[in-house]
């Protein structure tokens, strides 16, 4: 028999890649585990908003420190008013997603639509009481 079909080899080759495997996976469990336990991440938080003098920011020069405060609390207040759009958004969707889809694709076609009568033969005053007609009902 050659070298490549050695069985024996290839047993022990094969109980060696399980021994690695069953090791690495163990190691794999240990770091998830210190991952999950290691508690609260903390946030790095990011620098503001470089204001530089003689910039035009919300139709404002920046000439000194009070014009620089200026555009900043216009800056907090755009920002603001995107949170809120945005808090309104998620409600939206969350109170589409509590009811059903098609109820409220319904809501929205439950307009009545009156056609208008035309005014051939009859007159104007026929297709008056027509459209009251349909308007009653």
């Amino acid at each position: 028999m050659s070298k490549k079909n050695n069985k024996g080899t290839k047993r022990k080759a094969h109980d060696f890649d399980l021994q690695r495997e069953k090791a690495e996976a163990e190691k794999r469990a240990a770091k998830l585990a210190k991952q999950q336990n290691a508690g609260v991440k903390k946030v790095k938080k990011s620098k503001g908003v470089r204001i530089r003098k003689g910039v035009v920011l919300k139709g404002i020069k920046v000439v000194d420190a009070e014009s620089k405060q200026k555009v900043r609390k216009e800056l907090a207040k755009a920002a603001r008013v995107k949170a809120r759009s945005r808090m309104d958004v998620d409600d939206g969707a969350a109170a589409a997603a509590a009811g059903s889809g098609r109820a409220g694709a319904k809501k929205r076609s439950a307009r009545v639509v009156v056609p208008k009568a035309k005014a051939g033969k009859a007159g104007a005053g026929s297709s008056k009481a027509a459209a009251g007609d349909e308007m009653q009902e």
